[in-house]
C-alpha cells in the first residue's frame, strides 16, 4: 500500500541564476575578451584580429573561422546556456578540442558595451548574416525582463541576410557603445598609465615583448599599463604560440615537443597588429642561474596530465608566473596558482617562489571546471587524482631543485673561500718567514676526518671573541707562561685596535 504522507517531484534551475550567472561571471575586461577569441578558435579561425586603439569606443573582432548562419546564431542566442557546440562531436573539422560547451561566451559582450553586431557568413553559402544584438534591455529592473514562462530576456536582438560571395568565410564582431570603465582599460587610460613607453607593450614585436617580460626588475605585469595587462592576459589563456626563446635554449629543446603541439594548433591572434604569444618568459635573468627543468607525465584512472616543471636560483618574475597553471583543451584555468594545488609541505616555502610549471589536463578534467572557468571542484575525482600526482612529483622536484639550486651552490662557495683562506694563510706565513702547512681547501672524501673539519673550518667566518680565544688556545700550548701572557696583552689591545 501506498503511504500516503508521501510525495515525490523535480529540482529545477531557474532562469533566473542563468541571468546571475551570465551578468557577472567575468572578472575583467580580459576575461570577457579570451571567450570571444576562444569562440573563433572553436569555430577553425586561423587568424583573430582584435582593433581597440585609439580610444576603445568600438573593439572590433574579426577571425577567418568557418562563420555563421542564422539558424546557428539563433541556436545560441535565443536560449543563453543551451550551446550546440558538441552536438556534431567534441573535436572541430580541424581536430581542435572545443574549448566551450556551456554556452555563455558570446554573451560575456554584455559586460563590455552596450550594443554588439555581427557580420558573419559561412564558405560555401551566399548568406551574409548581420545581426545586432542590444545588450540595454538587460539593465532593467529583473521583474521586466521576465515572461510568463519566467524565461529571462538579456537583450533584444535584430537581423538582416544579404547576399555575398559563396567562397568567403568569416565572423566580425562589432563591440558598439563600449563602456566607459571598460575603455580606460582597454585603452590604459588610466592615471597612473600611459600608452607608449617603458611601461606599455603597444605597438612590439613578439621577440621585443619577449625581451621586456625577460626584464631584470620586471617584478608584476602591474608594472606595465592596462592595456599591455589586458593583451597580456588574453595571451596566457587562449591557445596562441609561445614567444621566440621563452626560455633558455637547452631548456627549450627539452621542451620541443610541447612547443611543438602548441604550434599546430595553428592559431594567431594579433592585438592592434601585434602577434600575441603566450607571455610565459622563463630564466632569463643572468643572477638567478642556475635552472632545474623537469618534465611531468601522469596516466590515471580519471585523468591524465602532461607538463613541465621548472626552477631558477631566485624568485620567479613577473610574479604572475608563479605557481602552476592547468590547461584543458589547450584554454587556461584562471591563472597561475601560487600554492601549487594546495601543496603545503613547509619546507619548500622558499622554494615555491623559486618555481612555475604548466600541465596539460585531458578532457576529463573538465567535468571538474566550475562555471566561471577559473577555478577547480576540489572533490571532484579527477582533480583529487590530479593533485596527489602533482603533489607526489612536486616533492621529488623541490628535493632536487633545494639539492642544485642550494646545496651544491653553497658547497662550493664555501669550497671557494675556503681556498681563498688556505692561500692568504700562505701568504701571512711567507710575510713572517714562516713554515707552515694550512689544511688542503678541498679534501678527498679518503683523508681523515680531521683534515675535512680542518677544511670547512676555514670557509667559516670568526668574531674577534671566537679569534682570541683559539689564539690564546694555541698561546697556551707552545709559550712559556711569561710569553704567554705578554702576547695575550698584546693580542688583545691589536684586536680592540
Amino acid at each position: 500500500m501506498a503511504d500516503r504522507n508521501g510525495f515525490s517531484g523535480k529540482v529545477k534551475v531557474a532562469s533566473t541564476i542563468v541571468d546571475y550567472l551570465s551578468s557577472g561571471l567575468y572578472e575583467s575586461p580580459a576575461a570577457c575578451m579570451k571567450e570571444l577569441v576562444n569562440n573563433s578558435f572553436d569555430a577553425d579561425a586561423s587568424r583573430v584580429d582584435i582593433h581597440v586603439k585609439p580610444d576603445a569606443d568600438r573593439i572590433i573582432v574579426s577571425d577567418d573561422g568557418t562563420g555563421m548562419t542564422r539558424k546557428e546564431f539563433q541556436e545560441h542566442f535565443d536560449h543563453v546556456s543551451e550551446s550546440h557546440k558538441r552536438d556534431s562531436g567534441d573535436r572541430t573539422k580541424k581536430g581542435r578540442p572545443k574549448v566551450g560547451r556551456i554556452g555563455i561566451g558570446f554573451i560575456a559582450a554584455n559586460e563590455l558595451c552596450e550594443q554588439m553586431e555581427i557580420v558573419s557568413t559561412k564558405r560555401g553559402s551566399t548568406d551574409l548574416l548581420r545581426v545586432v544584438v542590444d545588450f540595454k534591455k538587460m539593465r532593467d529592473p529583473l521583474k521586466q525582463r521576465r515572461d510568463r514562462e519566467g524565461n529571462v530576456t538579456k537583450g533584444d536582438y535584430r537581423g538582416t541576410v544579404d547576399k555575398v560571395g559563396r567562397n568567403e568565410h568569416y565572423t566580425r564582431i562589432y563591440l558598439n557603445e563600449v563602456r566607459e570603465n571598460v575603455q580606460d582599460v582597454m585603452v590604459g587610460a588610466a592615471p597612473e598609465a600611459n600608452t607608449a613607453g617603458e611601461d606599455s607593450l603597444y605597438g612590439l614585436a613578439p621577440d621585443s615583448i619577449a625581451v621586456e617580460l625577460a626584464r631584470p626588475g620586471l617584478r608584476a605585469w602591474t608594472d606595465l599599463n592596462l592595456y599591455s595587462q589586458t593583451m597580456l592576459k588574453v595571451g596566457l589563456n587562449v591557445p596562441v604560440r609561445y614567444a621566440p626563446d621563452w626560455i633558455p635554449s637547452p631548456l627549450r629543446r627539452r621542451l620541443k615537443q610541447l612547443e611543438h603541439d602548441v604550434d599546430e594548433l595553428k592559431f594567431v591572434v594579433r592585438w592592434d597588429g601585434t602577434d600575441v604569444r603566450k607571455p610565459v618568459v622563463l630564466g632569463h635573468d643572468p643572477d638567478k642561474t642556475p635552472h632545474v627543468l623537469r618534465h611531468f607525465k601522469f596516466d590515471g584512472e580519471n585523468v591524465s596530465a602532461k607538463g613541465y616543471f621548472f626552477a631558477q636560483h631566485g624568485v620567479i618574475e613577473p610574479q604572475e608566473l608563479n605557481g602552476l597553471l592547468i590547461r584543458i583543451r589547450n584554454a587556461a584555468v584562471g591563472e597561475f596558482d601560487s600554492s601549487f594545488l594546495g601543496f603545503r609541505a613547509s619546507e619548500y616555502q622558499i622554494l615555491k617562489r623559486w618555481v612555475s610549471g604548466e600541465i596539460w589536463a585531458s578532457s576529463e578534467l573538465e567535468e571538474a571546471l566550475n562555471i566561471d572557468r577559473r577555478t577547480l571542484r576540489e572533490a571532484h575525482p579527477a582533480f583529487v587524482e590530479l593533485q596527489a600526482a602533482v603533489h607526489s612529483e612536486l616533492r621529488s622536484f623541490f628535493r632536487e631543485a633545494r639539492k642544485r639550486l642550494y646545496e651544491e651552490p653553497s658547497r662550493v662557495r664555501k669550497t671557494e673561500r675556503a681556498a681563498a683562506q688556505s692561500s692568504k694563510i700562505r701568504e701571512i706565513a711567507d710575510r713572517h718567514q714562516l713554515e707552515v702547512s694550512p689544511p688542503p681547501s678541498e679534501p678527498s672524501s679518503d683523508e681523515p676526518a680531521e683534515a675535512r673539519v680542518s677544511s670547512r673550518a676555514l670557509s667559516r667566518k670568526y668574531s674577534a671573541s671566537e679569534l682570541y680565544e683559539v689564539a690564546l688556545e694555541v698561546a697556551e700550548e707552545e709559550l712559556p707562561r711569561g710569553l704567554f701572557r705578554k702576547f695575550a696583552k698584546a693580542l688583545a689591545k691589536r684586536i680592540a685596535g
